[in-house]
């Protein structure tokens, strides 16, 4: 019997159940005898049960009245029909007195039914059913793609519609609206973008939302109402209090963010005074309270879901700030600064923790000595000064970073705030006076000339001279502001012209008196015979004695891998100092970089220009001659996904010139030089570098990075530059060591060369590859949202669909298979989300890719260990 049966729901006389009838029935039928009533309440349940089934998977229907509806809100209305019939049918089994176990079961049974085919439906099926029944913007809700479609549980009939569950998720919606409305993006998308989804039109008015006075004149009174509630959550407490201050911030910034987009002719000016008053009042209201960490976190979740919040802002800001940036009235420039701020935050976090995994591998702390190599052996002066200027660097590290990091979601919101900063710890402080006593613990065992040589290391020029103590204070001071260097140093030369003088005034007594017998004064020859054994300058320095070449450090040695840690270090610090600064995009678009001069000696096919930035500073502007700007969207969103991975990456950015010429612009780095050397040359931290390097070029799917591509920045850093051709293969390349789509040569990939020397043995002796390298990169990759990655790639995805660049056949193939529909079928939103799926496949999968890479193909077991978390 098809769902259109007009007898659907008929009464039935009943009569005893078969055995194999009995199979068939939802719940247990109990032991007793049942009345009529319950007998014909189960063959009720049953007859909607069997056709909630029929209308999730419609069979084939001889009559057309039986046929299941095609149309989604059709059969959501038929499937609807049957479980209020359901219901019914439960209530009755309650009135005639069925048991609480098998209504029980049978309302599992209905919840379960209901689940099942909703999660059958597709995302468009969803919005469009929610659409049809009163949701307000579908399509701004589920952004994240992760765990169940919240339209799911929002549609479900087997839930009252008026649950507090439900009216969440609307509210998420209309909060993500008023986003929009104010001039934010969601989710990759405008407030145009989402009208132009959902087939209607934005609001006309210079506005974000067209009011009356006196829709006008409620927001306000929203916002007063929601600061009274506000004030009230604060004076909470118990278990529910966090949520119950999450919950009041949440609503008034929204009440305020309404207040802001509103737009409303016929007030005029007064609008502009009454919204300053919302703003002011809102000020007032957090300005006098101390905003949780965990106040804001469901802010936070929402905002990283939409793409309105990074997650460097997320994790490195502080609650006052986090709000800051989520409110509406907040000034671009207040919002361009906690943007930075957060930037550089982050730079600081990643810079101590390199820092004091350097500091404890010689110092371990507690009762343990100093790990510190012998001061005579080879390289160890270079790695003991290297270590006391680190441990002097981790104290300010530490200091600075802990006046903010307790306030952030990583330091004030987490149940484990060490376990990734372990230097911010209880009991993990640098006491400098502990490092010293340590320090001159070890420095009594070891030879003068020894600790000379490692002053000298730190700038000590007059060391020969120097007493143990000296030089002992003297290295002691890289870590310990109670020694002052250069006061030691000037004490060394008042120590040596004090003996000097002293041994020079005793020679000239011996040799030429300096008075005549009968009293007068000393003779002219006399005084020059003294001024010639006095020293020419007393405060002038020693020179210092010429140092015997150091000795390498033997490979694999405590020394060497201390060296090598110390380089990674500074190699990271030298190229983020070197790299210029991410800036917002909004905020380049709004530059003016002039006409420009023609150069051709920037690489590439085409010709480039150079033009000058706001600063001063010289940028290159690359025109998109082929794909109408997509291609700049593509090597913009390449450069950002890579920074936020802490590779490496000169900011890039979509531009348009004033003559219409779409393309990418960027600036150019300050007196950076080709990286020309070969691989029998490269030092493991470059090494290290660039394994870096190719995790970055295999997640955006940029195998260009050959030579010619690569810099050497100012300080010693390496950088790659040109990721025009980012995500060009997706879909086609291969993470091998043979794989380079450019052709070979002098288009082999950096990262191919070091590859096939390493397995050739052409590397530097000591110099290998280490699949540890590669962690905190794929660490910091796998951090990043889905929904994040998503928004960053929103206009890479579509603009290149447009444009036809080189990834879609390979997209629109994929899309096809997982519709199961012909190519030719395929819309260019499906295959932009097709690309989208990909990229975020490839993030989740970097750690199992890498892992197989190195021991498959390089033949390195240790790289298993990345599956862990590891890699050494």
């Amino acid at each position: 019997m098809g769902t259109g049966s007009k007898s659907s729901h008929a009464s039935y006389a009943v009569g005893p159940t078969t055995a194999s009838e009995a199979d068939d029935v939802v719940a247990e039928a109990p032991a007793q005898p049942m009345s009529d009533e319950e007998v014909q309440a189960k063959a009720d349940l049953l007859m909607a049960m069997n056709l909630m089934e029929e209308i999730t998977d419609p069979p084939f229907a001889l009559d057309p009245e039986d046929e299941v509806p095609t149309d989604p809100v059709d059969r959501y209305n038929a499937f609807v029909g049957q479980v209020e019939q359901a219901q019914e049918a439960i209530e009755k089994l309650k009135e005639a007195g069925a048991s609480d176990e098998e209504i029980e079961a049978h309302t599992k049974a209905l919840k379960a039914q209901t689940l099942a085919y909703l999660n059958s439906l597709d995302e468009d099926d969803l919005r469009e059913i929610a659409e049809a029944k009163g949701f307000e913007h579908p399509a701004l809700v589920g952004l994240s793609g992760k765990g169940q479609h919240p339209l799911v549980h929002w549609l479900d009939p087997a839930y009252p519609g008026d649950i507090p569950s439900k009216a969440k998720i609307q509210a998420a919606a209309l909060n993500r609206y008023n986003e929009l409305l104010a001039g934010k993006t969601v989710g990759g998308m405008t407030l145009a973008d989402l009208h132009e989804l959902e087939g209607t039109e934005p609001p006309l008015s210079g506005g974000a939302w067209k009011a009356t006075p006196d829709e006008v004149a409620a927001s306000a009174q929203a916002v007063t109402a929601s600061i009274e509630a506000w004030n009230e959550a604060k004076k909470t407490y118990g278990p529910q209090s966090q949520e119950q201050r999450a919950e009041a911030l949440q609503a008034m910034l929204a009440a305020e963010q309404k207040m802001e987009s509103a737009d409303c002719p016929e007030l005029g000016e007064d609008l502009a005074k009454a919204k300053a008053e919302a703003k002011s009042v809102v000020d007032d209201a957090l300005h006098h309270t101390y905003v949780a960490p965990k106040d804001v976190q469901p802010l936070i979740q929402e905002a990283l879901a939409s793409g309105k919040l990074s997650e460097t802002e997320a994790q490195h800001l502080g609650g006052h700030q986090l709000v800051a940036l989520m409110r509406p009235s907040t000034p671009d420039s207040e919002v361009e600064s906690l943007k930075a701020l957060a930037a550089k935050r982050q730079e600081q976090l990643a810079n101590l923790d390199a820092g004091y995994a350097a500091h404890v591998a010689m110092a371990p702390g507690g009762d343990q000595p100093l790990n510190l190599p012998p001061a005579g052996d080879p390289g160890a002066p270079q790695a003991i000064a290297a270590w006391a200027k680190n441990a002097g660097d981790v104290r300010d590290m530490q200091t600075g970073v802990n006046s903010w990091y307790a306030y952030t979601q990583q330091g004030g919101a987490s149940d484990t705030p060490y376990a990734e900063h372990p230097a911010l710890g209880p009991g993990k402080y640098l006491q400098p006076n502990e490092i010293t006593s340590d320090f001159k613990t070890w420095a009594a065992k070891q030879k003068l000339a020894d600790l000379r040589t490692v002053a000298a290391e730190l700038g000590m020029d007059n060391n020969g001279k120097a007493t143990r103590a000296q030089v002992q204070n003297y290295i002691a001071a890289s870590f310990n502001k109670k020694y002052d260097q250069q006061a030691i140093k000037d004490k060394v030369n008042a120590d040596v012209a004090k003996k000097e003088a002293a041994k020079a005034a005793k020679s000239a007594a011996a040799s030429a008196p300096l008075a005549k017998p009968d009293g007068g004064l000393a003779s002219d020859e006399a005084v020059q015979a003294l001024a010639s054994k006095l020293p020419k300058k007393v405060a002038t320095a020693t020179p210092k004695p010429a140092a015997a070449a150091a000795k390498a450090p033997k490979p694999g040695s405590f020394n060497a891998n201390i060296q090598a840690l110390m380089a990674e270090v500074q190699q990271a610090k030298a190229t983020s100092q070197d790299v210029p600064a991410y800036v917002d995009p909004k905020e380049v678009a709004g530059w003016s970089f002039g006409a420009g001069t023609k150069v051709s000696n920037l690489g590439g096919t085409y010709a480039k220009t150079v033009h000058a930035g706001p600063d001063g500073s010289q940028w290159m502007f690359k025109a998109d001659h082929n794909h109408g700007g997509a291609l700049g969207h593509t090597e913009a969103a390449a450069s950002q996904v890579l920074s936020l991975g802490g590779v490496p990456a000169v900011p890039v950015y979509h531009h348009k010139k004033a003559d219409g010429t779409a393309g990418s612009i960027q600036p150019l780095l300050k007196d950076a030089k080709p990286f020309t050397s070969s691989p029998s040359q490269w030092t493991q931290s470059q090494v290290d570098a660039i394994v870096r390097s190719h995790v970055g070029s295999w997640f955006v799917g940029e195998h260009d990075g050959h030579q010619d591509n690569w810099l050497a920045t100012p300080s010693g850093g390496l950088v790659q530059i040109d990721r025009g051709q980012a995500f060009k293969h997706y879909g086609l390349d291969k993470l091998s060591v043979d794989y380079a789509p450019s052709g070979g040569g002098g288009f082999t990939p950096i990262h191919q060369k070091l590859y096939q020397a390493a397995l050739g043995g052409g590397l530097a002796k000591g110099v290998k590859i280490s699949p540890a390298a590669a962690h905190p990169v794929i660490k910091k990759f796998e951090s990043m949202p889905d929904a994040q990655l998503r928004s960053i790639l929103h206009s890479t995805a579509h603009e290149g669909v447009k444009a036809g660049v080189a990834w879609v056949p390979q997209m629109r193939s994929k899309a096809a298979k997982a519709l199961k529909v012909p190519q030719s079928q395929v819309t260019h939103a499906q295959i932009a989300t097709a690309f989208l799926d990909h990229a975020v496949e490839r993030k989740n999968t970097l750690r199992q890719n890498f892992a197989d890479f190195f021991v498959k193909q390089m033949g390195l077991p240790s790289g298993a260990s990345l599956k862990h978390g590891g890699g050494s």
